[in-house]
């Protein structure tokens, strides 16, 4: 796998943070939906940032050990 640079690095924590940040919002817009429905959606959308949180996490993890 190549190496990740650290301004590709630096644009991953970046990325991270946004992801956290959507998944805080996202938990409390379905806890304090009133219809059912938008509760739903607002956890399926936290559900799909916590995938993309993984994800990068995943990228940083295989990455750090080799930034140039």
């Amino acid at each position: 796998m190549a190496q990740i640079t650290q301004p590709e690095l630096q644009s991953l924590h970046e990325l991270i943070w946004m992801e956290a940040a959507m998944y805080e919002k996202f938990r409390a817009y379905a806890e304090h939906a009133s219809e059912e429905h938008v509760r739903k959606l607002c956890d399926q959308l936290a559900d799909r940032t916590r995938q993309h949180l993984t994800a990068l996490s995943q990228l940083l993890d295989t990455g750090q050990t080799g930034v140039h």
